[in-house]
């Protein structure tokens, strides 16, 4: 490609010259015998000097030719050897890397099944992505230790190591977009766990007092508060509910007082004004009842 664009810039310079003709109009036979003598002689004349002309621009057309020549040869020791620099630098860091060419193509398909996992994900819609969430971070976490291996430092795929960066930010940004207002994460107990210990931990609610939040959520499967086992798998809220299912002795101030609805009893008629289809009496609730919670 390189000889080739170097070959068409000189074709470029050259055959102007001599495809460019004199303003000399040849004459056919019958119009030459019609001329008159000295028109004839005239005609002649100017001819001879087209053909004088003609041969100048030739000869000028060799001269520049030669010099082009000259000049190709010259800028292909130029393009050569930068050629050489650039396979000699190339094979230097491959030897830096302790990768061989060949690994360029094991490379290629990594990339091309990263795009794949991501075109996936870029069309699901906000559900979908949420629902998926244990599954994206798995991939950007295989994303980012490939990132970290010196198959990603090869010069060749810089560029589209630089828009997978781009195209895994991007979906961080969209599953955080996709998080609900609630939702629960999961918690495997381990040995020595206690619902106190589990809710002081930094990831969860980094407050021990809060254990009640996931005693509540947990209800189902934890019959007594001060007794969990190991690899009981809890439900752990996050943000605060939309709805609340009533458990036996639980009342509308009840309900309220709990830090993950009101935090205050005395805010029980906001439940009660949002669920009066099925509340006929605030003081008579049954268990299994799911009421609505006002958040505005």
């Amino acid at each position: 490609m390189k000889k080739l664009t170097i070959i068409a810039l000189v074709v470029s310079f050259v055959l102007p010259a001599l495809l460019l003709s004199a303003e000399f109009t040849y004459l056919s036979d019958d119009e030459i015998k019609a001329l008159r003598g000295a028109e004839r002689k005239q005609y002649f004349a100017d001819m001879e000097q087209a053909m004088v002309d003609l041969q100048k621009r030739k000869a000028d057309a060799l001269a520049n030719s030669e010099r082009y020549r000259q000049e190709i040869e010259h800028l292909q020791q130029r393009v050569d050897a930068v050629d050489a620099e650039y396979a000699a630098t190339r094979q230097a860091i491959y030897d830096f890397l302790w990768l061989t060419f060949a690994d360029l193509n094991t490379v290629q398909n990594k990339i091309k099944y990263f795009e794949n996992q991501l075109g996936r994900y870029d069309r699901m819609t906000d559900d979908e992505l949420w629902n998926a969430k244990k599954a994206v971070a798995e991939l950007v976490e295989e994303y980012n230790k490939y990132r970290g291996t010196n198959y990603a430092r090869l010069p060749e795929v810089r560029n589209q190591f630089s828009d997978l960066d781009r195209r895994i930010a991007a979906l961080e940004r969209s599953l955080q977009n996709a998080r609900p207002k609630y939702y629960e994460d999961k918690y495997e107990v381990a040995r020595g766990d206690c619902l106190y210990k589990i809710s002081g931990l930094s990831f969860i609610y980094n407050d021990p007092t809060k254990w009640g939040v996931i005693y509540r959520a947990n209800r189902d499967q934890i019959k007594d508060p001060n007794l969990i086992y190991p690899e009981q798998v809890l439900n752990i809220p996050r943000g605060l509910p939309y709805s609340w299912k009533v458990w036996r002795g639980e009342s509308l101030w009840r309900i309220a007082s709990y830090p993950e609805i009101y935090h205050k009893g005395s805010e029980w008629p906001r439940i009660y004004r949002a669920n009066q289809d099925q509340i006929k009496d605030p003081d008579l609730i049954y268990p299994g009842q799911v009421f609505d919670i006002p958040r505005d």
